[in-house]
């Protein structure tokens, strides 16, 4: 017989030999018979459970599951339990959980249960949500668990400048503010109160006042009509008017150059009359792009003034279009100068960098014109 089945057939010896003597013990499942919750008060709950044989065990609960970190646990061995649970939060929901083991090794997991406690739960701002953005700050609703009056401050910085309050008691509460600049960071808190006088937890974060754009819409000519996957991109709404079309999305929002190596590349918008003009935005592709480009102003299209004329695309700020496609936010100051063309030249011959050979060409999601910010009290 070969040493292999000896071995086996003296280890399956052993083992029916320590079962006759009770050493092994083994291991049985376990299974939950009835889970529910009794007595529900303001701050506490009885929960009864039992299981099919003897176990013990403990609950995890919390306000969400995410957040079930707190426990109570059973000792005794037992086929059915009733658990106390103190100290919770009034007019709260809560989740719960089981988590038993018997003598044998048996163990279980019950799902989570939800319960409520009973009462008015302590108020607290649940959201802040901008309605509308505007260049000079935008509508904002704030809304609480339950009825509250309060004070919605906000600012430039955390000095919050500007202050509304409501004294009507409601779950949600609109703000109108005008009294900021276009593309600015505002701070905001809110501070509440309930019917009783209890204070909800101060809420604070930020919101972002929407551009004055004012080249939405503007006609536009130049050499950007190119379709560079017609397979893919349809070519309405045409090529060229996506470049002033406000929009940012790869399929309906891009136009692309000729070769840049053939002859100079251009784009010309006309604002429709002159309008005083701060900065000019130029939101280039990051796989197509170009290294040296100037940015002209002019009242009459005959007369040009040049903002800079070796502007390169990556100096800019990293940004996304609506589809995630990166992209080059780049930023030409002309201080405050009254203009009505804007026009983006490269020259014949220059840089520009492309992701593949093939990329014969720079493509440009959008050029935008903002006017100086004004000032406000």
């Amino acid at each position: 017989m070969r040493r292999s089945s000896v071995r086996h057939i003296m280890a399956m010896k052993a083992y029916i030999v320590l079962g006759l003597l009770g050493l092994l013990t083994p291991a049985y499942g376990l299974s939950f018979d009835t889970i529910y919750e009794t007595r529900v008060d303001t701050h506490g709950v009885l929960i009864v459970w039992q299981t099919d044989t003897a176990s013990n065990g403990n609950i995890e609960y919390g306000l969400g599951t995410a957040d079930a970190n707190q426990m109570s646990i059973e000792m005794t061995m037992a086929l059915q339990h009733q658990t106390s649970i103190y100290g919770l939060l009034e007019g709260e929901d809560y989740m719960f959980r089981i988590r038993a083991r018997s003598r044998t090794g048996g163990q279980a997991q019950s799902p989570w249960h939800r319960f409520r406690t009973l009462g008015i739960p302590a108020p607290k701002i649940l959201e802040v949500a901008v309605v509308e953005a505007t260049p000079e700050g935008g509508t904002l609703v704030w809304r609480s668990n339950i009825p509250t009056r309060g004070t919605f401050e906000c600012g430039y910085d955390t000095s919050y400048g500007f202050q509304q309050t409501d004294d009507r008691y409601g779950a949600a509460h609109e703000v109108i503010v005008k009294r900021f600049n276009p593309r600015k960071t505002i701070h905001y808190r809110v501070r509440a109160v309930d019917e009783r006088g209890l204070e909800a937890p101060e809420h604070a974060g930020t919101f972002v006042t929407a551009e004055r754009n004012i080249a939405v819409g503007a006609k536009v000519t130049g050499t950007f009509t190119r379709n560079v996957e017609p397979s893919y991109i349809k070519d309405t709404p045409p090529i060229l008017d996506r470049v002033t079309d406000g929009g940012l999305d790869y399929y309906t929002g891009m136009a692309s150059s000729g070769d840049p190596k053939d002859a100079d590349q251009w784009v010309e918008i006309d604002l429709g009359k002159i309008a005083f003009v701060s900065d000019i935005v130029t939101m280039w592709w990051q796989l197509a792009y170009p290294k040296k480009f100037s940015v002209k102003l002019s009242l009459n299209r005959e007369t040009w003034r040049a903002l800079g004329d070796t502007y390169d695309a990556s100096t800019g700020q990293t940004a996304k279009s609506r589809s995630g496609d990166p992209l080059w936010e780049h930023f030409a100051q002309a201080g405050s100068v009254l203009a009505r063309y804007v026009r983006i030249d490269i020259p014949q011959g220059a840089p520009y960098e492309r992701r593949f050979p093939k990329f014969n060409y720079v493509t440009l999601f959008e050029l935008k014109v903002y006017p100086p910010e004004e000032k406000h009290d």
